[in-house]
């Protein structure tokens, strides 16, 4: 099996697991991952604050039974930090992203996942993206992430690489059990600063971090 077949068959067992967890159960892990990516984020996002930046987080919207995350967006809203959300653009494969300052500026988009109305206007300037907060489907114990097969996360964080930007902080949220032995990791799959579950935090030792 080679690493696209091997990808394919873990993103169909991950998924399935994770829409397997009753929504009852989902939703209250939902809550202690999204209060302590506030928690997380709210601490690096303050520490970038001042001079004339605004704090800019680049989040997904959740769709099914993805982390939810919107508490995250809503309690940047309410510290007038910028939320930043992605819309797919298919030709070429890339993420646009736009801020929006309420769900006012939400419609159903391409897979019926939220996205910036027409109306918005495109956010250019990456540099001053200080978090993002990526979805997956799986992650290991080295930051790997499984994405959906996309690759638009993979295209945006590598236009840093190749600009020779720093990148941004780049963090996740996921169930205990979204945790595998091993994410296959391509050329250009990228790896997570840190990851939040229910139960822990996993940090890159690069951040100065450590499992707890």
């Amino acid at each position: 099996m080679n690493i696209k077949e091997w990808k394919i068959e873990l993103r169909r067992q991950a998924e399935a697991e994770r829409n397997a967890l009753e929504p009852s159960v989902r939703s209250e892990k939902s809550k202690h991952i999204s209060h302590a990516l506030w928690e997380r984020i709210r601490e690096m996002m303050d520490s970038c604050a001042g001079a004339g930046h605004q704090p800019t987080l680049f989040t997904y919207v959740p769709v099914k039974s993805e982390v939810d995350v919107t508490p995250v967006m809503e309690a940047c809203w309410k510290k007038n930090y910028r939320v930043l959300v992605p819309k797919v653009q298919h030709e070429p494969k890339q993420l646009k992203l736009f801020e929006i300052q309420s769900y006012d500026d939400l419609e159903k988009g391409a897979w019926n996942i939220p996205e910036p109305k027409d109306d918005i206007p495109q956010f250019h300037d990456m540099k001053k993206i200080d978090v993002i907060l990526v979805p997956g489907l799986a992650f290991d114990l080295r930051l790997g992430r499984l994405g959906y097969g996309g690759g638009f996360y993979d295209r945006f964080i590598q236009q840093y690489v190749r600009a020779g930007w720093t990148k941004p902080y780049i963090i996740a949220g996921a169930y205990d059990m979204q945790m595998i032995k091993e994410v296959p990791m391509g050329l250009f799959d990228f790896r997570l600063d840190e990851l939040i579950t229910e139960s822990r935090a996993i940090r890159a030792a690069k951040t100065g971090g450590a499992n707890r």
